[in-house]
């Protein structure tokens, strides 16, 4: 998943790779841990916001699906 989220480039995520997450199905995001708005959310931020903001969005509804 780290290719994903940008560590494979410094830490900066391309933004052709959240254009290409945004065609994604909500089924498929949904299976990462994502969403569109978060895509979204990361598109606005940028650089190393972006990985930054769908590494912490993940971790947080995997931890909050262990409960």
């Amino acid at each position: 998943m780290a290719f994903l989220f940008g560590r494979s480039w410094g830490g900066k995520m391309r933004r052709s790779t959240l254009r290409d997450m945004m065609q994604m199905d909500s089924a498929r995001l949904n299976d990462l841990g994502l969403t569109h708005f978060d895509i979204a959310e990361a598109m606005r931020h940028g650089g190393n916001a972006a990985g930054q903001i769908l590494d912490a969005r993940r971790s947080q509804r995997a931890a909050e699906w262990l409960r």
